[in-house]
């Protein structure tokens, strides 16, 4: 017996990845402003997980522009927003009714779970700088966008047994 089923396209998981990144740049640019009196801080703590020492430098330093960390930021969260994003769109057609509201909140409070468990083991000191707070908004932003983009793509019917 052959059941009727759609799927998303990659190429809508890379622009909804893209979209959501871009939500998530601004919320956690927002976080640097009001908390830090700088958008460096969130960008430079993010170029702490390739740059080893990163969350050992001042306050001063994480608030100031850094060309190497703001790359390594740049590409890191370009990479890694794809990468959730085409994740995103394989899943999107898993969930229920209105799939991009439990994929957008569903998704991004385990990886925040995840990320804040394995970050304490893997680099405490950039642990205790990180608002946990401010991230979980940023990521509920990342799925909400990234959910909202995906979920609006064209769909592809495909054959299953």
């Amino acid at each position: 017996m052959l059941f009727r089923s759609e799927i998303h396209p990659y190429s809508s998981g890379l622009w909804g990845g893209l979209a959501g990144g871009a939500a998530m740049a601004a919320l956690a640019c927002l976080y640097g402003l009001v908390a830090q009196h700088s958008i460096w801080y969130p960008v430079n703590l993010l170029a702490g997980v390739v740059i080893p020492g990163m969350g050992n430098e001042s306050i001063a330093q994480l608030r100031s522009f850094q060309a190497l960390p703001f790359f390594a930021a740049l590409i890191g969260h370009a990479i890694i927003s794809i990468l959730v994003g085409i994740v995103y769109a394989v899943m999107l057609p898993m969930f229920p009714k209105y799939a991009p509201f439990w994929a957008g909140i569903l998704m991004p409070i385990f990886w925040s779970g995840l990320v804040a468990t394995t970050l304490n083991v893997i680099n405490p000191a950039m642990n205790e700088r990180i608002s946990w707070p401010w991230f979980v908004v940023a990521q509920l932003g990342f799925g909400l966008v990234g959910g909202f983009f995906i979920a609006r793509s064209t769909s592809i019917k495909t054959m299953q047994t």
